[in-house]
């Protein structure tokens, strides 16, 4: 069954993703199986769309296949109980994929990253600490352009913690340097053309 478009991607952009491979790997179907049709409970937004507008803007920031490929299983492992639950299943999957260490290397490098620094804390003195492995901080980017983008379509006139989030999402695209280019990311997301 080919996997849906997500309903902001323009169909240039979702032919591009297509073309990557990374739709067709062994990554995204255990991402895919795993959330199915399940949704965010306030947008009602389904959570592989936030994998298909992750990748979209890597893809467009020109990150490599592998760190597309970890950004899909971000979510089996980015939690403890996640990690708890999945890891051994998606280490067994990824293991005789080319490739498939060094995937799940930087899928828990990414957990290592994100989780040092998450909404609910204050910035530390030093700043967020960034990956050295160019391909997780692709995927932080893509993760939080994502992230932004709905909590400024779904959430920021009335989540209760909204000043917060903002401020939050802003620290981290100064801190990837994507600032700057986060509104062409955005409008990437809602329907701009590839280019």
């Amino acid at each position: 069954m080919p996997t849906p478009l997500p309903p902001d991607l323009h169909p240039t952009t979702w032919a591009a993703l297509e073309a990557s491979g990374v739709l067709q790997s062994t990554e995204h179907r255990l991402i895919q199986d795993f959330y199915g049709q399940q949704r965010a409970r306030r947008s009602q937004v389904l959570f592989m769309n936030h994998i298909h507008e992750g990748l979209a803007v890597m893809l467009h920031l020109q990150a490599s296949p592998q760190a597309m490929r970890a950004f899909c299983l971000h979510p089996l492992v980015q939690g403890d109980g996640e990690l708890r639950d999945h890891y051994a299943r998606v280490a067994q999957a990824v293991e005789p994929v080319p490739g498939g260490a060094f995937v799940l290397g930087l899928a828990m490098e990414y957990r290592s990253v994100a989780n040092a620094y998450l909404s609910h804390a204050e910035l530390p003195p030093e700043g967020i600490r960034l990956s050295p492995l160019v391909e997780v901080n692709a995927m932080l980017a893509g993760d939080k352009v994502q992230n932004r983008k709905d909590f400024e379509l779904h959430h920021a006139q009335a989540h209760a913690n909204r000043v917060r989030l903002a401020e939050y999402f802003q620290q981290w695209c100064q801190a990837l340097q994507i600032d700057d280019r986060y509104p062409l990311l955005k409008a990437l997301l809602q329907g701009a053309a590839w280019s």
